[in-house]
């Protein structure tokens, strides 16, 4: 009996041993996110102050402007694109990539004194520097360029403007005028049609100067800075030109809209998905319907990762 009542109690107490073992370990993990998160909110924190003090004008107290909260959410959606970035695309930043993006932003940066003042902040550790910094705009820029390229997110985006297509090419195989292919096309997607002329002759030099003077403004006062300038005068219509238009977006214009009633292959952008039907083509001119359909929305997306995060 007695021999009975000892075996017990040595399986009770071990394990109570194994549950002990077993919080610790659990609890030693919660702790280490916790401080992983308390550390990168306070050089968030850091980094943001420096921001706020330069921030001209009225503006309430740091404390008030970037509360607690809103700094535990600023760094929980750069662990979430982290996370999403490894999940998704198996990409993990190496430090390698970190000290690249550290160089870059380094001999790139137009204002040398705050990023001297962020370093400062941040007690002139390069770690800390690199991890609260440079990491999240890798983070995001890799996550961006991955994301628009994601063939599979984007998929029913494509195939709707590909099943226009062919619905526009169906109707032209029917002897089809142009102006049925155009109301057509406005019938299927009336909310997603802009219509533009551009001329195809090289910009008259007089219509230079404003870029030559805006560019010009830009190189003294700032990438930001804008030319205040009055509009077009009464009955002179603004002209655009063709050359203007992305180089690569050019030469697919060229060659697939030669004359009024063409159809242009599907032409996928950063941003969205693109389809010309030419209205009009002269020497001067070339006239077109574009059907733009956005690809799935970045900002969407991310919450939803975020949101389905354990």
């Amino acid at each position: 009996m007695r021999e009975r009542i000892q075996k017990s109690a040595a399986r009770t107490q071990e394990s109570a041993i194994r549950g002990l073992v077993l919080l610790t370990l659990l609890a030693s993990g919660f702790i280490g996110f916790a401080d992983d998160v308390a550390s990168r909110c306070t050089d968030r924190a850091a980094i943001e102050r420096v921001y706020h003090n330069h921030r001209l004008g009225q503006k309430a107290p740091f404390e008030q402007a970037l509360p607690q909260a809103t700094l535990e959410n600023l760094v929980r959606q750069d662990l979430c694109k982290e996370a999403a970035l490894k999940k998704f695309y198996s990409i993990e930043v190496t430090p390698a990539l970190l000290t690249t993006e550290v160089q870059r932003i380094n001999t790139t940066t137009r204002a040398p004194e705050i990023l001297a003042e962020i370093k400062a902040a941040l007690g002139n550790d390069p770690v800390r520097f690199a991890n609260s910094f440079a990491k999240p705009i890798v983070v995001e820029r890799l996550l961006r360029e991955k994301f628009n390229n994601d063939d599979a997110l984007h998929l029913p985006q494509r195939r709707q403007v590909e099943q226009t297509r062919s619905e526009l090419l169906a109707v032209k195989s029917k002897v089809a005028g142009c102006e049925e292919l155009l109301a057509h096309l406005r019938h299927s997607h009336s909310n997603a049609i802009s219509e533009t002329t551009w001329q195809l002759n090289t910009r008259p030099v007089e219509t230079n100067a404003p870029a030559a003077a805006a560019i010009e403004i830009k190189k003294r006062f700032g990438p930001t800075a804008q030319r205040l300038s009055s509009p077009p005068a009464a009955g002179k219509e603004a002209k655009v030109y063709f050359e203007d238009l992305p180089p690569e977006l050019q030469n697919v214009l060229r060659a697939q809209l030669r004359q009024a009633g063409d159809v242009s292959a599907v032409i996928e952008t950063p941003g969205g998905f693109l389809l010309y039907v030419a209205a009009q083509k002269t020497e001067a001119i070339l006239s077109v319907a574009q059907l733009s359909l956005p690809k799935r929305n970045y900002e969407e997306w991310l919450d939803t990762q975020n949101r389905n995060r354990p």
